[in-house]
């Protein structure tokens, strides 16, 4: 693909057969890696021979000439070992070199290469691993824990580096077969046998796993990509896994060849293939270079360095410029690779590698779009914060023309069609919602974070503008995905879109029902309407409601703001539908019943006077408002309506016929019922108001209860005795208006008595009704009278009574009357007498408890102390107990309660 690696001999026919190598550089306690580009870059070589020998080599680059490096022998130790080394680990950080020589391990100093120690216990040791692990303090000062793993025969011992020497970590780990490799992986231990890769998992149990085969040639080879992964060799394929033995990747990596050894420099993966060097990249799986090399054998790196081996040969893989990998990678469209390069380039100050960064990212997204893995590229421009506009217009018929003519693309964007524009438009779908969010969330109006895929194009900062183009492209997008999501958008309450737009397309797509909503929302009420109304006419012809229906509905939410408008749109419904449309300023709903009543009924008034009537019995019964105005109209509608209806029904009876209540067809009965018990439940209406307009000669029941409300009793009984002669009913209401205050009605019944038996007595202003001259008490009187005088004879003065019997009455008709009025002051007399018995000896009663309490009495001596502080009472407020205790008054907490002592 590219050359990400340059091969340079650093020896070559090395007379002494190497072993193994291993290299260190300058260790920074400071953290601080970066090295600059104007200075020596150097590392130092162990070489170990398998006569023995240690050979130390300088090896120094500069990086303005990266083909050149110079090598220089440091030192050579020929009695390092008396056999051949076998295995060499340096820690800078330690100061140590660890070798693996004669079946033993022994520790060296770095400095002096003087031995240490060796550990007498891996006599017999065939390899061993080791693990460097940085711990950073609360200060930022960096410790090390350097772990050592050593395979002996059948069994692996553990060890940690502690006061210049290795102490035992963990008990000896028995294994089933001779390791041919082992390597740490965090706090395990992979083992590679001839048949088997296993995992020892270091956690005090030391258990065992089995992982995988090693493959037909049975030649285990462990590489280690990092602290928490490593990648186990399968013949030419490889599998990654963690320290817990779980794969880490779904897909299988393969070489060309079996690899002898693999080491890792990310993002490269370096195999160590028999007759060459083959560097791939494991996300995404690319081979990126092959290095021809003459049988190389071994591996070490140091940071960015890395070095291959032979038997004879030596060569450093100088990696080439991050700037000129990421320039082809660039050209070639491997932005994948060309990210994860940019990412961990050190030669940029932090401001340009972030543009670059930025930038390589954006191109990514774009040919992954390009590519047509829509969700994985919309997913990357949600992270890149990427203008939305700009993501938008790479859909067709998104944006408009005008404005998507203004847009510049690294190179052509796919044309989508079918089921590709689908699939792509539901990752859009996913992209904008949470953009949309992330949006809202914003607590600025103005979003400084927003990216273009091309460096000149414009991008929108706006948060109202940003929320608009998103809402409107959802709408767009729902209409050719899934259009049941269409409403449900524009019901949104913070939904921001674009009014003309929205409009277009969705007459476009003849979502009528949806439109509408996009009107609600907007304030567009007269616009809504209309178009509801045009459906109702539409639909009129077929008798479908549901048009006036859903009218009804709307012009519910309204509220009294919009009371022209629903005035102006309500007509056309109420002559339709008067008794559903009436549900416009009725119904349940909290905009409904804040329209202002008074103009509501002005209203209905000019349309029909029966919806009057209608809107009234609603807003007092159900409403249960107490407004004098619509108690009063209620009353007069309904009385308007009983007229005309006796009017019509009633003008050919005879006049002592058109006097009856109940008289007439059933609409006249029950309009002239809810006038009466209107007229007797209500309090709220004002009679003197509502009276003048009572004709004198019809209606006199209402006329009654209305005088009666007034405190005109003599005359609405004269009404209900003597004009509409109905003596039940009079003294029904002799009893209402007795029970409503008794001391203040304690003549009603006498007053009704009188009219019965003297009824010239009554008032001038019902001389208009006709009475018997000749028969001015008649015998239906006298009954009524007498019966008065019978039932109720307790609420009569029996003096005024008397006073007023005529003549012709006879002692035998008042004889129950007078006898009721005796037993009843007998009775009377004799509660009295009682209750002075009662009181007498309730009075005698008390007059003996007080002479009781007066006789006990409580001394207060000197030596008289306090039950609850032990003090004495002195001359102290005291309080004493029914037992004679006493206390002092502020000891006395609770009298119901006696003190203990």
């Amino acid at each position: 693909m590219h050359d990400a690696y340059s091969a340079i001999p650093v020896l070559e026919k090395l007379p002494l057969n190497i072993q193994c190598i291993a290299c260190y550089g300058d260790y920074n306690s400071k953290r601080n890696l970066k090295v600059k580009a104007n200075k020596t870059d150097g590392v130092t070589v162990l070489v170990g021979t398998k006569e023995g020998h240690l050979l130390i080599y300088k090896v120094l680059k500069n990086p303005s000439n990266l083909k050149h490096i110079e090598v220089n022998l440091e030192r050579s130790n020929r009695f390092f070992s008396k056999k051949p080394i076998q295995q060499l680990f340096v820690s800078p950080q330690v100061n140590i070199i660890v070798s693996l020589s004669d079946g033993i391990v022994s520790v060296f100093d770095l400095t002096t290469y003087q031995l240490i120690t060796c550990i007498q216990r891996t006599k017999g040791a065939t390899l061993f691993t080791s693990d460097l692990e940085e711990q950073i303090s609360s200060t930022g000062d960096s410790a090390f824990a350097l772990k050592l793993c050593v395979s002996v025969k059948r069994k692996l011992q553990c060890y940690f580096w502690k006061n210049q020497d290795f102490v035992e970590l963990h008990g000896d780990v028995s294994l089933p077969d001779i390791p041919k490799t082992i390597c740490w992986c965090k706090d395990s231990v992979c083992v590679g046998f001839k048949r088997e890769y296993g995992l020892v998992k270091l956690d005090g149990r030391s258990s065992f796993i089995e992982l995988s085969p090693t493959g037909k040639l049975m030649e285990p080879v462990i590489g280690k990509l990092d602290q928490q992964q490593l990648v186990l060799m399968k013949d030419e394929t490889s599998i990654f896994i963690n320290s817990d033995g779980d794969p880490t990747f779904k897909h299988a990596f393969t070489w060309s060849d079996n690899p002898l050894g693999i080491d890792s420099q990310p993002p490269y993966l370096i195999g160590i293939l028999p007759k060459y060097i083959e560097v791939r990249t494991v996300e995404p799986r690319h081979l990126i270079q092959s290095i021809d090399l003459h049988k190389p054998r071994f591996s070490t790196a140091w940071r960015h360095w890395l070095f291959i081996a032979s038997v004879t040969h030596i060569w450093a893989l100088i990696q080439l410029p991050l700037s000129e990998q990421i320039h082809q990678l660039l050209k070639d469209r491997e932005f994948e690779l060309a990210l994860q390069l940019a990412k961990r380039s050190l030669d940029d100050e932090e401001d340009v590698k972030t543009k670059q960064i930025q930038h390589i990212h954006t191109l990514l997204a774009f040919e992954l779009f390009c590519q047509k893995k829509f969700e994985e590229s919309l997913e990357n421009f949600l992270k890149l914060k990427t203008d939305p506009a700009q993501v938008i217009g790479l859909f067709p018929d998104l944006l408009p023309t005008e404005y998507k003519k203004q847009l510049i693309y690294p190179y052509d964007p796919p044309v989508l069609k079918g089921s590709e524009l689908e699939k792509g438009l539901l990752a859009l779908i996913e992209f904008l919602t949470e953009k949309r969010n992330e949006t809202i969330k914003h607590p600025e109006t103005q979003i400084k974070d927003s990216y273009a895929i091309v460096e000149g194009n414009t991008t929108m900062h706006s948060k109202r503008q940003i929320l608009q183009v998103i809402d409107t492209t959802l709408l767009k997008c729902y209409l050719k995905t899934n259009d049941a999501l269409v409403a449900p958008l524009l019901r949104l309450p913070d939904n921001h879109c674009h009014v003309e737009e929205a409009e277009r397309v969705l007459k476009r797509a003849q979502k009528h029902r949806e439109l509408i909503e996009l009107y609600k929302k907007k304030g567009l009420h007269q616009k809504a309407l209309k178009l509801l109304l045009d459906e109702s006419n539409k639909n009129a012809k077929k008798s479908d409601k549901s048009a006036y229906e859903y009218m009804i509905k709307y012009m519910q939410h309204l509220g009294k703001e919009n009371v022209e408008i629903i005035f102006e749109f309500a007509p056309a419904v109420l002559k339709a539908q008067p008794l559903e449309g009436l549900q416009i300023f009725t119904g349940d709903t909290s905009e409904v019943e804040s329209l202002p009543k008074k103009e509501v009924l002005d209203f209905l008034d000019s349309i029909s006077h029966a919806l009057v009537v209608a809107y009234l019995e609603h807003v007092i019964f159900i409403w249960d408002d107490s407004t004098s105005e619509f108690h009063n109209r209620l009353a007069t509608a309904y009385k308007d309506k009983t007229l005309q209806l006796l009017k019509e029904h009633h003008d050919s009876l005879p006049e002592e016929d058109q006097l009856q209540v109940g008289c007439g067809p059933i609409e006249l009965t029950e309009t002239r019922g809810k006038l009466l018990t209107f007229l007797e439940i209500s309090t709220s209406y004002q009679p003197e108001r509502i009276l003048p307009d009572f004709p004198t000669n019809r209606l006199l029941e209402e006329r009654a209860i209305l005088l009666g409300r007034l405190g005109y009793y003599q005359q609405a009984l004269a009404l209900y005795a003597n004009v509409l002669k109905d003596p039940i009913r009079a003294e029904s209401y002799c009893v209402k208006i007795y029970n409503q205050d008794p001391s203040l009605n304690k003549d009603v019944f006498f007053y009704l008595l009188k009219m019965y038996l003297k009824p010239e007595s009554l008032d001038d202003n019902f001389d208009h009704f006709q009475t018997e001259p000749n028969e001015r008490l008649s015998k239906a009187n006298l009954n009524a009278a007498l019966r008065i005088m019978y039932e109720h004879s307790n609420k009569l003065d029996p003096s005024q009574v008397l006073g007023i019997l005529p003549e012709l009455v006879s002692i035998a008709n008042v004889q129950v009357f007078l006898r009721n009025v005796m037993e009843s002051q007998t009775q009377v007399k004799h509660e009295a007498q009682v209750l002075n018995s009662l009181l007498l000896a309730e009075s005698q009663q008390i007059n003996e408890q007080r002479i009781f309490h007066e006789n006990s009495k409580c001394v207060i001596t000197d030596e008289r102390v306090c039950r609850v502080c032990k003090k004495k009472i002195g001359v102290s407020a005291f309080a004493r107990y029914p037992n004679d205790v006493v206390v002092h008054y502020f000891c006395c907490k609770d009298r119901k309660i006696l003190p203990v002592s």
